[in-house]
Parts: structure tokens; sequence; C-alpha cells
């Protein structure tokens, strides 16, 4: 197995002789081997003495339900913790592919610079370019951060195996096979990114290897650097949140949800995280549709490096979401399946996701939004509930529990933070579950909140007075996933009044002990759920943090409550 390089490589030669990646001795011992980097962490591929295989996972975003004709947005896998590249002038990327016997050739070579940005059910794209085989068709695709792609094909003799060249002189770039020349094009500019990182893919039942794959720069002013991807390190700052709460509040954890692209991708990103927060939950990652893509198939890459990253700071992990009727993908959701195959998947997903993190997860939210959006009814709109019925949650929670004795089962949900017909509900299933002897350790009350001059949020005073039910029945209690969206109004006292209404829940939380967690919906809104899904640059204002990561009025709010 091809172990990672420690060291920075950074390479600068005489001009290489033929677009499609001829070369002489020199130049052969001065290009880099990208397989002698870490490929374990991509989803979809193995590493083997010949190479890394790369089967088809078919990842994909679904749409909402109300976009159900939609088809669902791909979602390949990116090998954040591989080999990050940089280029500067010219150079060629030779990959040599020995394509699958199983149909029509498929295979598909992305390098990313910027990362997409992912939430449940959008996925901007971000900005690549990818080198696809596709049956006797080759590709060259640019993907603009716009969402704007430019496709350029030249058909081909499928062969089994091809060797791929793509080459930058100057302004333009060519993509060659076998030694001949196929396209050419302008230089697109995601090549001038600062950083590229490299994923495979293919299509679902279709399987290639690749058995090389090396970078050289082109000519005496061209340089190629090529480091290792690392995970971040960062220890708590002594006046920061994490420190505060663990001095003053050590019943409280001070958590945020997690995005991988930004952690992987966003060194800045991860070094606040590590700083601030003593908690994190997998956004993304550990949603149905992210981990377990394929029936029998599992992509645990992407929830392994959150839980490898918390471990790697001192942090603690809250596990996000086994049983929740959204975030199912294509092939559970609209799959001829009988209600007992449907126990039996379900079964199966929580012992394979809780057992892979048996002592890592600290807590799970095992049933995710039971409840209808604005009322008291169960949702009846997921396979689970049309399989068991309410008998689900129950059977979910025994489920996560026999799988790990030690982590604490919640349900979390949203809109249940006062007394109200949906919260009576909430109270009424955890009060029923408890008394069946079901597995049950607390309830998340997730508090997306908005500040408009037509709309008020939920006070603490009536928060607490509904939360206090919830603990008299034993249980623990969390804020789960807190923001605070301002909508178009972000001026200086809007930005007070929403600092004054973090601090006054987080003063609540820190004030009763049942409360374990005080957790946002991420933390700065460069990546944030509040974006807006078809523009990049339509970022949201509902966190602690601004895009640039500076901290907000809100922020030193939460340090004021921690700091008494």
């Amino acid at each position: 197995m091809r172990n990672g390089i420690g060291v920075t490589v950074v390479l600068g030669v005489m001009a290489v002789l033929g677009i499609a990646g001829r070369a002489g001795a020199a130049d052969d011992a001065a290009a880099v081997d990208l397989l002698a980097y870490d490929w374990s962490h991509l989803d979809g591929a193995v590493v083997a003495a010949d190479g890394v295989r790369v089967s088809g996972l078919g990842r994909a975003i679904v749409p909402p339900a109300d976009m159900a004709d939609t088809p669902p947005t791909a979602n390949p896998p990116i090998n954040l913790r591989g080999p990050v590249l940089t280029l500067a002038g010219d150079f060629a990327l030779t990959a040599r592919l020995r394509l699958g016997t199983d149909g029509p050739p498929q295979a598909r070579l992305t390098l990313y610079g910027r990362l997409p940005v992912i939430q449940d059910e959008w996925r901007q794209p971000g900005e690549a370019v990818t080198l696809a085989v596709k049956g006797d068709m080759l590709r060259l695709v640019v993907q603009h951060v716009s969402g704007e792609r430019e496709t350029y094909t030249q058909a081909w003799r499928p062969a089994d195996s091809v060797t791929l060249a793509l080459v930058r002189r100057g302004e333009r770039l060519t993509l060659s096979a076998n030694g001949e020349p196929m396209i050419a094009m302008p230089a697109p500019p995601v090549l001038a990114s600062k950083r590229l990182w490299p994923g495979l893919d293919t299509d679902v039942g279709h399987t290639f290897t690749l058995e090389s794959l090396r970078l050289r720069p082109l000519g005496e002013a061209a340089r190629v650097a090529v480091t290792p991807a690392t995970l971040v390190s960062t220890p708590p700052a002594p006046g920061g949140l994490r420190a505060l709460a663990a001095r003053n509040a050590p019943h409280l954890a001070i958590g945020t949800a997690v995005a991988t692209n930004p952690l992987l991708g966003d060194p800045a990103y991860a070094r606040v995280l590590a700083r601030e927060f003593s908690m994190v939950t997998p956004e993304n990652a550990m949603k149905f549709q992210f981990i377990h893509p394929r029936p029998g198939r599992y992509a645990f890459a992407e929830a392994d490096a959150i839980v490898d990253f918390a471990e790697h700071n001192g942090m603690a992990v809250h596990g996000h979401t086994l049983a929740w009727g959204e975030a199912l993908p294509r092939w559970l959701s609209r799959g001829d399946y009988s209600d007992g195959e449907l126990r039996e998947i379900l079964a199966d997903h929580i012992a394979t996701v809780v057992g892979r993190y048996k002592g890592r997860v600290a807590g799970w939210d095992v049933v995710n939004e039971p409840l209808e959006p604005f009322g008291p009814e169960l949702r009846r709109d997921s396979p689970w509930y049309r399989a068991m019925g309410a008998d689900y949650i129950a059977f979910a929670l025994r489920a996560a529990h026999r799988a790990d004795p030690d982590a604490a089962l919640y349900i979390n949900e949203f809109a249940c933070e006062e007394r109200n017909a949906k919260s009576d509900a909430l109270y009424r299933l955890a009060r029923g579950l408890l008394a069946d002897g079901v597995p049950l350790d607390g309830i998340g009350f997730q508090l997306h909140e908005d500040l408009t001059d037509d709309y008020r949020p939920v006070t603490a005073a009536a928060f607490r007075d509904n939360v206090r039910r919830f603990i008299d029945l034993g249980l623990a209690v969390r804020i789960s996933e807190m923001d605070v969206n301002l909508h178009d109004d972000a001026s200086t006292a809007r930005l007070q009044q929403q600092a004054a209404y973090y601090a006054s829940m987080l003063a609540l939380a820190r004030d009763i002990p049942a409360f374990t967690a005080f957790s946002t919906w991420g933390f700065t809104d460069r990546y944030s759920s509040l974006q807006d899904w078809w523009n990049p640059d339509g970022l949201g204002n509902g966190l602690i943090f601004d895009p640039a990561l500076r901290a907000k009025p809100a922020y030193d709010a939460l340090r004021r409550v921690l700091a008494r």
C-alpha cells in the first residue's frame, strides 16, 4: 500500500518535447508520482499493488420533496487527504488507466480548485476540470464557479487501457490519448488555483484502475508543488468559547456542525473550529445519502475525516443522523422493498454506521425530525414509517443501543422550543418511549430562528418553561442546530439583536446542568445552510463568524456569558 510523502516537492526542468508527455530521462526523473501519496481515504477506491481501483458509487444529492421530478445532483468523491497540487506555468499531467470490461469504458479524473459547497438538498459545484472516458468519446469538462460548464468531446477507438496526457502550454490546454492529440481549448482559470485536489469516479456498475499518475513542469520557469494533506491541529484559545466553557460550565459542550470540504480544504476554517469548539456534529457526512450511497455500499471517508480531526484535537463527536425521512438516496426512497426488507436495511445501516464509530462518537441523533414540520402528527412520508409505523422510532433507538451501549441517544426536532401542539406531541412521544423501556437519553432542540421586523424568535423564558418538562422525565437536553437568520438586514443594530439572542440561549444552557451541549449549525457565514443554493456569493448571516472568519458581535456575547 502506498503511503503519504511527508515533504513538499518543488521542481523546475527544461522544456519537454511532445504534447503527449514524451520526455527525456532527465524529465522523467523530475516527474512527481502522485500515486505515492495517500489514496486510501477516497470513497469508491481501493489501493492495490497495480494502482488505485475505482468502482462507481453513484453518490448524489437528492432534491427536496417539492422538486421530486428533478434528477439528483452528482456528488463524486474527492481525495481531500491525498496529494495537494500547486501549478505555476506549463505542466503535463499523465494518467494511465486500465479500463473495466463491464460494458463501455467509463472513467473520470477531476482536478478541483474551488471545492463544492454541499448541504442536504443542494450542491454548489465549485470549480474543476475533468478528463473523462465515456464509451467511444473522450471529454474535457470545465466546471465554473457560476455553475456553467464547458464540455469538449472527441471520438476515439476504445481499448483496454489508455494513457491520457493533460498539457498546458501558455494559454492552451490539450488532451491527448495514447500519444495522439484529441482536444485543444483555452486554459481554464481553475488551473491557476492556489491548490488543486484530485478526484476519481465512474458510473455505477463500472470499474477502472488508475495504474499511473505523474505530474511534471514544462520549461525552466514552470514550478510544480505537491504536498500531502494533513489534519490541522490547533490548541484551544485561552479566552475562547471552548476554554471558557471548560472552566465555567464543564457540563456543557460548545459544539458546531462541520462540513468536510472546508475542514480539509480551508486551514483557517479548521483552526477556528479546533480553537473555539469542544464538539463537532457532521453536517452532512453521516446522513444516509452520503454514507450509504448504494445497497450494501458505504462511503465512510468524509465521516472518518471529521472523527479523525476531532480526536486529533481532543474534541467530542455527536453523530447525525441515522433514521430520517430526508437525505435518502433514490435506490432506497424509490426502491421496491417489502416492509421486512426495509427493516433489515435500517437495522444494517444503524449497526454498520454506529458500530464503525463505537467508542469514538459520544452521542447520536438517532431519529431526526419525526414530526410534521409544523404539526403534532408523526411524519408518514419516510420508508421507515411506511414499513413500521410509529414503531420505527423505538426500533432505531434499540438498534443504536445494541451497536454502542455507551453512546447517548437523542431525538432531534425543530419548532419545539416553546409549548405548542408540536412540542406537546414530542413530549408525549418521549414519555411513551421511556415508559416502554426504550433507550432514549435526550432531546435535541434545533433553534433555527429568524430576526426580522415581522418576526421575533422564541424567548429564552418560553424555552426554559417548555424544556423543564423534558428534564423532569430524566432526559438530557441539548441545543443542537442553532442559527439566527437576519435575512436581508445585517445592520449594526440587527447584529446586536442577534448577539443578545444567542447570549440569552447560552445563558439558559449554562445555568441548567441537564443541558449537555450548545451547538450552532455551522460557525461561519462562508459555509452555511443559509446560503443561496443558486448563488455562490449569496452567503448567509446567521452564524457567529462572518465569511472572512472574523468574530461577529454574537461571538463576543457568547464569550461574555461563558466568562461569568
